[in-house]
């Protein structure tokens, strides 16, 4: 494996670790805590000559320890390998897991097509809109937030309840991130513990990547919109694999204990009792299917104006990027730019690791100049004041 090839994946593992929690992506890079440190410290001040027998003693009792542990994690295996098995037999089903594990809106590819359109108009867009009650509520309760919310003349809060008056007043431009952005959120799943960082990780990777898309396709003189999406929805996969792996380590951990207390199998109850979540089979779980079954979910929505497969199958295969289409080359620059600006806002990567690692995906000329001045987190909504 080269250098560049090494460091590449090492930026990625680095990112995978952080989407689960900054704690592991601060471990995995060999950084220790303060409370390391201080254990550490005490373990020293501690130390002192034993006697025999109680030397003796502590062998005896590393060594049960040690048993045990090797024991629950052979048990912690054991759970993990059947959640994978589980997955697996879902993935066979693509049109299923898009329709519920996704949950994504039937309507929303017809509102998205029409959002793609120079000539649409809210007056296009409501109808259909309309069609989604999740969607009405969600911008009420934008347009009516603090931060938007609107005053008359007597200062007097102007409170909306029409979905058009909401549309009208956000604007078409706005509603082109804002409404794909609210359904993309939707589709996350709401309980992850004992990870429960991972939906706002989710979260910010997709938009962060989706405003990456946008930039460089403007660079690029490319479709924007179509980008944005594209590096929107790029996730999909991921999302369904982790809701599916929660879902099912619950299920799967959950039958053991019962079966393990109906056969009368204390050692085995107490161990189970001791079994977590592993971040490490999610994570390959995650490598190993997100970006297949993102191409999958994503050939699954009736789009007539947007394409997204192609770009996909390309970024999902590791294609050389020499040989990508424009739109799949925006995919990957755009992922890239947003794991280097996450990475660097948590400390996670050096100056010179920044050079080298984006180096590698060739990114237009005058484009990190016009990234760096992007705000990847935010859509800086201007309302429209008539």
């Amino acid at each position: 494996m080269s250098e560049l090839l090494a460091l590449k994946n090492e930026i990625n593992l680095r990112f995978d670790y952080l989407t689960i929690s900054l704690q592991l992506a601060q471990q995995h890079m060999g950084l220790i805590s303060e409370s390391n440190a201080v254990e550490l410290v005490a373990k020293k001040e501690t130390k002192r000559t034993l006697l025999e027998v109680e030397k003796q003693a502590r062998y005896d009792k590393e060594l049960n320890r040690l048993t045990h542990s090797n024991y629950v994690q052979h048990i912690q295996n054991k759970i993990h390998n059947e959640v994978i098995k589980r997955i697996e037999a879902q993935l066979e089903d693509t049109q299923k897991l898009f329709n519920e594990a996704l949950g994504f809106d039937q309507n929303l590819p017809t509102l998205l097509d029409a959002l793609a359109t120079r000539a649409t108009s809210i007056s296009k867009i409501e109808p259909i809109a309309a069609g989604m009650p999740w969607l009405y509520d969600e911008l009420i309760r934008l347009i009516n937030s603090p931060k938007y919310r609107r005053v008359d003349s007597n200062g007097k809060v102007v409170v909306v309840e029409s979905l058009k008056t909401a549309l009208s007043y956000l604007g078409v431009e706005n509603i082109k991130m804002l409404i794909p952005s609210i359904a993309y959120r939707r589709c996350l799943p709401q309980i992850t513990d004992p990870f429960p960082k991972i939906k706002v990780q989710l979260m910010d990777a997709s938009i962060g990547t989706a405003m990456s898309c946008k930039k460089l396709a403007q660079v690029n003189k490319l479709d924007s919109y179509n980008a944005f999406l594209l590096g929107l929805f790029h996730d999909f996969g991921k999302i369904v694999i982790v809701r599916l792996f929660f879902k099912f380590f619950d299920q799967v951990h959950r039958e053991a204990l019962v079966e393990a207390q109906n056969e009368g199998k204390p050692d085995e109850h107490f161990a189970l009792g001791e079994v977590v979540l592993s971040e490490t089979f999610l994570l390959e779980a995650i490598k190993k299917y997100g970006y297949i079954l993102s191409t999958e979910l994503l050939s699954q929505m009736p789009f007539k104006r947007l394409a997204f497969v192609e770009a996909m199958q390309e970024f999902a295969s590791n294609k050389e990027i020499a040989d990508m289409s424009p739109m799949g080359k925006v995919l990957v620059q755009g992922e890239a730019y947003n794991r280097y600006r996450t990475l660097k806002a948590n400390k996670l990567i050096s100056l010179e690791e920044a050079k080298v690692y984006l180096r590698q995906f060739y990114l237009p000329k005058g484009a990190l100049a016009e990234l760096k001045l992007t705000n990847l987190r935010d859509f800086d909504i201007i309302l429209d004041d008539k």
